[in-house]
């Protein structure tokens, strides 16, 4: 494996980026490229000795990865979460992580939305009963509900989140949002009803949908006492990060049809083994965290990412795409 020679800096891609991402870099006559398959571990170690950056799609950044580039500047992202990623090993090293800000969160909250009309609308079931010739039993023994006037609930108002609000007010829904590190007004500045403790409306919303972050603050936040509050017409999306609900507390209330649906597009174990629960329920939607995978968005992450790798070697990485601030 090639690494950099004379005064180039090297970039390790984890994973296939999008070519405009690759034009980006290889624009450059003073970066070489070093690419590893997605998931390797074995040839991410062996590349990263020589690594000056790192473009990161799903790999694990370990601090043990991390102490073994010596020359590492700069990990970037090809998103915007980072649970893979030891922040203190990097922070320690005086080395920031980049995330691509908002190039994934329109089609991260179209997705969002994607999943409340799909199990709203019993989509799955439907589509089934449909295409099995069971014509008019499809269309007239499935229940469905809108969207229209109904309550949704926002836990995290940040880039996503923000834009997840937008489109529920396009259909007309009365939208609240949790987030203790957003202040009150802005909240209201977006005409959202604030919530101080989203337990205390669990039992009246209609759609909860969730934007937080994985961290231990975070994981298991929907456990079995908050979904035992939401009533049996609720639906659940979670676009954010798997183990931020309790998926066997989920599968037991959907499989008891304590609430109506729920759509999940991430789970505490990727890639998820086939044989999961939820995979054998019918009110409940699943994709393989997929809510970022749209051509469009694709290409936005990809170049966000590489351009915050060649800003850092220029000395001009926007701090607004920084994680570890501290260390600027």
């Amino acid at each position: 494996m090639e690494m950099s020679e004379g005064h180039n800096k090297t970039i390790v891609i984890d994973g296939d980026v999008h070519s405009s991402a690759l034009a980006v870099l290889e624009v450059r006559d003073d970066i070489d490229l070093v690419k590893v398959p997605l998931e390797d571990a074995a040839a991410l170690a062996e590349a990263v000795s020589g690594a000056n950056g790192i473009l990161a799609r799903s790999a694990r950044i370990t601090p043990e990865l991390i102490a073994s580039a010596n020359g590492l500047q700069i990990v970037s992202r090809h998103g915007v979460g980072y649970d893979r990623v030891n922040i203190e090993a990097l922070s320690a090293r005086k080395i920031p992580l980049a995330v691509t800000g908002t190039a994934n969160s329109p089609s991260v909250a179209e997705h969002a939305m994607m999943f409340m009309l799909a199990c709203a609308k019993r989509l799955r079931p439907t589509d089934q009963r449909t295409r099995n010739g069971d014509f008019l039993k499809a269309r007239q023994e499935l229940g469905r509900v809108e969207l229209l006037e109904k309550k949704v609930l926002i836990i995290g108002f940040g880039r996503i989140g923000k834009i997840v609000a937008r489109r529920c007010q396009g259909f007309d829904m009365q939208v609240l949002a949790c987030d203790p590190f957003i202040d009150q007004q802005t909240i209201r500045d977006a005409g959202v009803t604030p919530v101080e403790n989203f337990r205390d409306v669990l039992r009246e919303v209609d759609y909860l949908t969730i934007h937080v972050p994985l961290n231990d603050e975070t994981e298991n936040l929907i456990d079995v006492e908050e979904l035992a509050l939401l009533k049996s017409t609720a639906i659940l999306v979670n676009c954010a990060r798997g183990g931020i609900i309790n998926e066997d507390a989920l599968y037991d209330v959907l499989k008891n049809e304590k609430i109506f649906g729920a759509g999940i597009d991430v789970f505490a174990i990727e890639p998820t083994p086939g044989d999961h629960p939820l995979f054998t329920l019918d009110n409940v939607l699943v994709n393989p965290h997929a809510a970022a995978s749209a051509m469009e968005c694709l290409e936005r992450m990809g170049v966000q990412a590489a351009q915050n790798i060649l800003d850092a070697f220029d000395g001009k990485l926007d701090p607004g795409m920084v994680v570890n601030q501290e260390v600027l």
